[in-house]
């Protein structure tokens, strides 16, 4: 299905679960490729499990039903190098 997004490129984060993965599948509705990262692991400071890198691939798995292109990685953000290692480019853009 196209939509308001078609032909573009979403960006989200957080992309393996709950709000994330819920905006994932929403843009790739409205016809939006998407680049999805998330950290994929706990942390001490946090009092519940975070998402998995099963939750990811279960988000790669919901934006590709739609017949999407996805990217999906587990990086972190505060982390701008290995971010921007992370990403997918094209020929002549890095």
């Amino acid at each position: 299905m196209a939509g308001r997004v078609a032909g573009k490129v979403a960006f989200i984060t957080g992309a393996a679960r709950g709000q994330g993965r819920a905006h994932a599948i929403r843009l790739a509705e409205e016809g939006a490729d998407i680049i999805a990262v998330d950290i994929c692991r706990d942390y001490d400071t946090v009092g519940y499990p975070l998402a998995t890198e099963a939750d990811l691939a279960e988000t790669v798995k919901a934006v590709e039903a739609l017949d999407r292109r996805i990217v999906a990685t587990v990086a972190d953000v505060r982390d701008a190098a290995g971010l921007k290692a992370s990403a997918p480019s094209r020929p002549g853009t890095r």
